[in-house]
């Protein structure tokens, strides 16, 4: 096993962990994906994160995560375990909204439309986004350190679980929808 699927096998056994559930539980191997044709990760790569604690960690409710990829659509017309579904969540946990934003290349343009400050700052709890690949992608940033973030998301590598890892800055724009 490869150090990045070790890397995703590791996120997706702490996913199953958090929700209290026994590891027996977990996705299945195999997964549809109906909205990845080539993962970020083969994109971009993968880099691991530094040892510190997520600063959100992997939040999002059993009742999508827990279930196959892309077999219901969430409370934001997205769905489950897709990047987007997740940013949307947390995005409502501050009290804000990314409903019926489509596909990550598009938030951007939406966040701008609706008001949002989009640039190339990196900030803790900012949405990291790209128009890369077929549909893009959005993360949260956990921090910053130079030319390196680290984020949180989902389906980087398409299967469609939570990872934290570090990306280049400069392959993301950044959407402030709060703090």
């Amino acid at each position: 096993m490869s150090v990045k699927h070790t890397l995703f096998a590791v996120a997706a056994a702490a996913s199953v962990a958090l929700a209290g559930a026994p590891a027996a539980v977990a996705a299945p191997a195999t997964t549809t994906v109906h909205h990845t044709t080539q993962s970020m990760a083969s994109l971009f790569g993968t880099t691991a994160a530094p040892a510190a604690p997520a600063t959100i960690g992997d939040t999002y409710p059993a009742k999508w995560r827990n279930i196959p990829q892309d077999s219901v659509v969430d409370d934001w017309n997205m769905y489950n375990r897709e990047c987007v579904s997740w940013n949307a969540y947390n995005i409502a946990r501050h009290g804000k909204s990314a409903n019926n934003y489509g596909d990550a290349k598009h938030w951007d343009d939406n966040a701008r439309n609706h008001g949002f400050r989009v640039d190339n700052t990196p900030t803790t709890g900012a949405t990291a986004q790209t128009d890369a690949g077929q549909y893009g992608h959005v993360a949260i940033v956990d921090s910053v350190n130079g030319n390196q973030v680290t984020v949180e998301d989902y389906n980087w590598d398409g299967t469609g679980h939570y990872l934290r890892h570090t990306v280049n800055k400069n392959d993301f724009r950044y959407i402030h929808f709060y703090g």
